[in-house]
């Protein structure tokens, strides 16, 4: 998957609905130079929509020039191979290059983004966090100085905590970002296993689409594991991508049809002629 691709789609493209759904999964399979291999089958799957909707969603995207296809090529069982050309050669923005919520405030040191500092002092104070003698100087009283303390404390106290998100999960979690849906990551091993397990079953713009869909303007960022759980709906209501064998089922005995039983009675009456 390619995050300049997806991010392309997220903030240059015009299409809408179905089209744009259709063209983010295709994103989602892109390679560096913006092309997948995308079968019918396999859209109709991650899209939710009808094979109808989602021929004519190609269309509109092929007449629109946001797709095209790479004639000559076909994937390994014969899929149609598409390129987002206006996406070749685009690049994500310097905000979004953090790619979860959170990042550009997050604590730490570049040798050592995850380690809390120390409480430092000011240029006033240089001891910082050192609790003063009773009794303080006529420029810098007890009193002030404690206040001054509990207001350096106090947004520390209340600063979430830093966000950590595997390696594997930084497509989902750019994409959330670029969809506008905050996310406090702080999920465990196992639950960052059981999210990269729901991306490899439905994708990433399914699970993005779902949390588009619980999330209004102007709402806070929810925790990951909220998330978690509004995805794994996704398992009772959805088909996992690529569980697309139909069972076998053997056929029912038929009945002889009039016409056999015609044919049967006639091929007798012949018997008897010759006899």
């Amino acid at each position: 998957m390619s995050l300049e691709v997806m991010d392309w789609v997220w903030t240059q493209s015009n299409s809408k609905g179905t089209s744009r759904l259709v063209l983010l999964v295709i994103a989602d399979k892109c390679r560096p130079d913006a092309t997948a291999y995308a079968g019918t089958a396999m859209l109709v799957q991650r899209t939710r929509a009808s094979r109808t909707a989602v021929k004519d969603a190609v269309d509109r995207l092929i007449a629109s020039g946001e797709l095209s296809v790479v004639e000559g090529a076909r994937g390994p069982r014969g899929e149609t191979v598409y390129r987002l050309p206006h996406a070749v050669g685009h690049s994500r923005a310097t905000s979004d290059e953090s790619g979860y919520e959170g990042a550009g405030s997050r604590s730490g040191t570049d040798s050592d983004p995850g380690r809390i500092p120390t409480l430092g002092g000011t240029d006033s104070d240089p001891v910082g966090g050192q609790i003063p003698a009773p009794g303080g100087t006529g420029s810098d009283p007890q009193n002030a100085s404690n206040q001054r303390e509990r207001k350096e404390q106090q947004p520390r106290a209340n600063a979430p905590a830093a966000s950590v998100v595997a390696e594997a999960l930084r497509p989902l979690a750019a994409a959330l970002d670029a969809a506008g849906v905050g996310v406090r990551w702080s999920l465990g091993l196992g639950e960052q296993r059981d999210a990269w397990q729901l991306v490899q079953r439905h994708g990433v713009p399914a699970l993005v689409q779902l949390a588009t869909h619980r999330t209004a303007p102007g709402d806070p960022p929810k925790p990951a594991r909220y998330w978690l759980k509004v995805w794994s709906d996704l398992d009772r209501t959805t088909p996992a991508c690529g569980s697309n064998v139909v069972p076998f089922r053997a056929a029912a005995p038929t009945s002889p049809t009039h016409t056999d039983t015609l044919a049967a009675g006639l091929a007798l009456l012949e018997q008897e002629g010759l006899a």
